[in-house]
């Protein structure tokens, strides 16, 4: 056997080695999925697989438990997750409990699309937030929140009440950033302003433009 047979053969042994290793990884990062209902219907076409579950239907994957009157699972590896009617996902992971009247999924990007009143229970954190609207990113741990959007957060002086056309709520760094008939209400004192940043961790409110508030000294 010559050297340059032997080289070429530890080449090709090596990509072979490089391709199983991504196979592996890919296959490592998918997480699995166990669903059921009372009436499903499949179809597997390549281009357009679609589950539909109803009747109690019931769909889990990693951490995430989702149920609802009916669930879609749409897309190669059910991607796509939509539930309407009676929604409630709970991640434990996280320590959130969501509930909704529709609702989509995207488990490649963690991205969770609610167009309809939510109400979300972030127990770690102690706030319990709702609106018309919820747009939320699971893998960075934002939550956007619009149209007569609420925020409830316990405090050691008490229930803060934030409220505004649109909140931002960031559970990482526990910062909200509060646009459009913004208010705040807590320890008896109410603050209004055009736009307010609160830090939930150390209770500072910032406020902007416009400033009213009722201060009971």
């Amino acid at each position: 056997m010559t050297r340059r047979t032997t080289i070429n053969r530890t080449i090709r042994n090596l990509l072979v080695l490089v391709c199983l290793s991504a196979s592996a990884g890919v296959l490592a990062a998918a997480e699995p999925i166990s669903f059921k209902g009372g009436y499903t219907r499949a179809v597997m076409r390549e281009g357009r697989e679609t589950i539909m579950l109803t009747q109690g239907a019931m769909v889990s994957t990693g951490s995430i438990e989702f149920q609802a009157q009916s669930i879609e699972l749409i897309g190669p590896n059910a991607r796509y997750m939509v539930g309407t009617g009676s929604v409630t996902i709970t991640d434990t992971e996280n320590n959130i409990v969501i509930t909704c009247t529709s609702i989509s999924f995207d488990r490649e990007t963690e991205q969770l699309l609610v167009d309809g009143w939510v109400e979300v229970q972030d127990l770690e954190n102690e706030v319990i937030a709702s609106g018309a609207y919820l747009s939320y990113n699971r893998s960075d741990g934002t939550m956007k929140l619009q149209i007569a959007a609420k925020l409830l957060r316990h405090t050691g002086s008490g229930p803060m009440v934030c409220r505004a056309d649109s909140i931002e709520y960031n559970r990482n760094t526990m910062r909200l950033a509060l646009v459009g008939n913004t208010s705040i209400a807590w320890k008896g004192d109410t603050y209004q302003a055009s736009a307010t940043t609160v830090n939930l961790e150390t209770d500072e409110i910032i406020m902007e433009g416009s400033i009213e508030g009722i201060v009971h000294g």
